[in-house]
């Protein structure tokens, strides 16, 4: 026994030798990495943001269901075509949903906390972005899903593995409290920012178009409230208007390059699961709209056809260059539909003058934008001899909405057409939401609300 203990004696002695003299002839640094350094500068962080924006929120998953959903687009074989008949289970939206957090409101989270305290330097510009995705994220993301974790969500503390969902009327709450910080730090003089922004694939550092999309962003999610708040809603959302995008220069986009290809041209390249949607197309034809070419590739025939809801029409339209072409930019939001907004909430408080002039600037606006001109004479005998009507107005954005989710926001808030159930349908009515993601069921299952796709949003009266 007593050698035994002589030996462990020994070799503890010995241990704590070895350690001691480590710390004088070890380097301290050996165990970094210089290739994963623990603060990556603003300038690289942001392009993987806004791409990430771009990718998930407005140029894959969630565009593609909902266009479908919306009639838009039609899915046609494996996955597209379940969702065209309603069947969208929580493992669908996994990887959306995870990217969501990781990719996105996490990454803008650290961007916004290192612009705050760049080694005493002030990036209020850096941070101000950081927001303003923010706000865009969740905003999109709670018209689908409505409940989600935020504020417990993105505090990285170790000991929140579980965090509390928030309400989508608490959820609005912040991301009009976000926005409005948005606006105050990209409302500082040139000169207080002593950070020049670098890395912004999208707006190029200018604070100035940056601080548009805010307010275009809040008149957005204030017109959405219509149906909880009525007038104030309109009124309110024409206030942030004022303050919005000025031309269709201004839009909130994500561009794309040979590359970094634009996530609709890599789905139909790889798979081809979708055509274009029967409901879109005869009503673009209905009013000769010169968008369509853009909008929609001829078929085998020689003519632009859709797809009738779940009827697998796989010989009809492909989705053309507007939204597929290699380089086509993914649009978060346009001037076109800020023009489209300023025309609904001017028609709802009898103003119909205004809403004449902004719904005339959101035609113009959209054509031009599609298709690099504009025929007068075409919008005065198709939609300028019209008497003006919300269903000509809502009419005319789910048009110029082709290829984003605000379609589907606007069909659950005020309704838009009269949907033709799809052939196949799992369910007897459009589905009113997002499920939640297979993941949080499994992992954070005691907060995840219990829901089916029927379920209403807390806007959605």
């Amino acid at each position: 026994m007593k050698k035994k203990f002589l030996k462990i004696t020994g070799l503890t002695i010995l241990s704590v030798f070895i350690l001691v003299s480590c710390e004088k002839w070890i380097d301290p640094d050996i165990n970094i990495d210089p290739d994963a350094p623990a603060q990556v500068p603003l300038n690289l962080w942001l392009p993987s943001i806004e791409q990430a924006l771009g990718y998930n929120m407005v140029g894959n998953d969630l565009v593609r269901t909902t266009n479908i959903w919306m009639q838009q687009f039609d899915g046609v074989d494996r996955q597209s075509y379940t969702e065209a008949r309603y069947q969208l289970t929580p493992a669908d939206v996994n990887n959306v949903w995870n990217s969501i957090y990781a990719n996105i409101l996490m990454n803008a989270k650290g961007l916004i906390n290192q612009a705050e305290n760049t080694e005493g330097k002030y990036a209020p510009y850096y941070a101000g972005i950081g927001r303003v995705i923010t706000a865009a994220t969740l905003g999109i993301s709670t018209d689908l899903f409505g409940d989600m974790p935020f504020r417990e969500a993105l505090k990285g503390d170790r000991n929140i593995l579980k965090p509390k969902y928030d309400t989508q009327e608490k959820i609005y709450d912040t991301i009009m409290v976000i926005l409005d910080k948005a606006i105050a730090d990209l409302s500082k003089s040139a000169s207080e920012n002593l950070v020049a922004v670098k890395g912004d694939v999208i707006y190029a550092g200018n604070a100035a178009k940056w601080k548009k999309a805010a307010y275009s962003i809040k008149a957005r999610h204030l017109l959405q409230l219509s149906a909880v708040k009525g007038n104030s809603a309109y009124t309110d959302a024409l206030a942030a208007a004022a303050n919005g995008f000025s031309s269709s220069g201004d839009d909130l986009q994500v561009p794309w390059e040979t590359a970094n290809h634009n996530p609709i041209f890599q789905f139909m390249e790889q798979r081809g699961d979708i055509r274009m949607g029967a409901t879109l197309v005869d009503l673009m034809k209905s009013i000769e709209d010169p968008r369509l070419p853009f909008y929609a590739e001829k078929d085998d025939g020689g003519e632009y056809t859709g797809s009738l809801p779940g009827s697998q029409n796989a010989a009809a339209s492909k989705p053309g260059g507007y939204i597929a072409d290699d380089t086509a930019p993914s649009v978060v939001m346009s001037y076109a539909e800020l023009k489209f907004i300023e025309a609904e909430a001017y028609f709802k408080t009898n103003k119909l003058n205004e809403s004449k002039s902004a719904f005339a600037e959101g035609v113009k606006a959209s054509v031009t934008k599609v298709t690099g001109a504009f025929d007068q004479a075409w919008y005065d005998a198709k939609l300028g001899s019209q008497t003006l009507t919300m269903e000509l107005i809502l009419s005319q954005k789910y048009i110029n909405s082709f290829g984003t989710t605000r379609a589907y926001a606007d069909f659950r808030r005020v309704g838009i057409h009269t949907f033709s159930l799809p052939a196949g349908a799992v369910i007897p009515n459009m589905p009113a939401r997002y499920p939640y993601a297979q993941d949080e069921i499994d992992y954070n299952g005691d907060n995840v609300p219990s829901v089916t796709l029927s379920d209403k949003l807390w806007w959605d009266k």
